[in-house]
């Protein structure tokens, strides 16, 4: 008999230690995407996004244009808030030259937050700026926010949205 127990106790031990992960049931989505389809989940996102944004930030402030080159994709799109847009990395960074070199502006991130819209290849970061500009000596404080689409660590997409302070 005793020569059975030792397996059975060593049997026991192995079944009873479960080692599949068990299914986390999420609970409604903290936000959504409203689309022609209904709504779409929105959860947070891997915070290795915000370091993303930081470093893209960091460049345009270093007016490093090579590595803000090198962190947009090939077909970046910009939505910028006066209703334009911009398509492609080399266009991109001719305009943004440009506008560097008629505001000297510095940007200042006070808030991000990283997000996945379920079904979609790629996460979003929503930050806003406080920004520095100096156009003819005058300086001024705009607030820009920035909804940026990540896709495989690259910048493929920003909405612009502007508020100029007084």
């Amino acid at each position: 008999m005793k020569n059975y127990f030792i397996p059975l106790l060593f049997a026991f031990i192995l079944i009873s230690c479960e080692t599949t992960v068990k299914d986390v049931e999420q609970g409604p989505a903290p936000g959504y995407l409203a689309t022609a389809d209904g709504k779409i989940d929105a959860r947070d996102a891997d915070p290795a996004n915000l370091e993303i944004w930081e470093k893209y930030i960091d460049a345009h402030n270093n007016r490093d244009y090579e590595t803000i080159a090198a962190m947009n994709h090939d077909s970046i799109v910009l939505n910028l808030d006066d209703g334009s847009n911009i398509i492609g990395n080399e266009n991109h960074i001719e305009a943004l030259k440009a506008y560097i070199d008629a505001t000297n502006p510095d940007w200042n991130i006070y808030f991000s937050y990283t997000m996945h819209v379920e079904g979609q290849n790629g996460d979003w970061v929503i930050a806003g700026h406080n920004v520095t500009e100096t156009v003819d000596g005058v300086e001024s404080t705009p607030w820009i926010i920035a909804d940026t689409f990540i896709v495989d660590g690259k910048i493929r997409r920003i909405i612009g949205f502007r508020k100029d302070n007084q």
